[in-house]
């Protein structure tokens, strides 16, 4: 009975963080710029630590805030597949380091890992280039 609740269980909670992945997986490159602003600022002792983290957080929100600007409001089709292509990119890493962390959950081979986090990122990133090309412009 408890072997049985804790397999449902577990499939229901890899479920949940694999929507929940697909669901931010658009923010992931606002996140990138602003943990790497961060980091730069505080490493490089330009600022403090509190300091350093509202800078990050400022860079974060300016990209998706230009990007999302871009998106809204350009009609050129190259413009809008490179924009939805940078802010996806992220995504695609970060889902391939999702997938992989999951396969390595299981104890799964390399190659099987690799090829599967492969294809999580495919997933992960066309779902957030797929999600950011649907934004009409106005």
């Amino acid at each position: 009975m408890l072997l049985g609740l804790g397999i449902v269980l577990g499939f229901a909670c890899i479920g949940f963080l694999c929507w929940l992945l697909f669901l931010c997986a658009v923010y992931a490159a606002p996140l990138f710029v602003a943990a790497m602003v961060c980091t730069m600022l505080y490493d490089h002792g330009v600022l403090s630590g509190a300091h350093a983290t509202l800078a990050g957080i400022a860079a974060g929100i300016m990209v998706l805030a230009c990007g999302q600007a871009i998106l809204a409001s350009s009609r050129d089709p190259a413009l809008r597949a490179s924009v939805s292509l940078l802010l996806a990119l992220p995504a695609a890493l970060a889902g391939f380091g999702a997938t992989l962390g999951f396969c390595g959950m299981g104890d799964m081979g390399v190659i099987p890992g690799y090829l599967f986090a492969t294809f999580g990122a495919l997933c992960v990133g066309g779902a957030a280039w797929t999600r950011l090309s649907a934004i009409q412009p106005a």
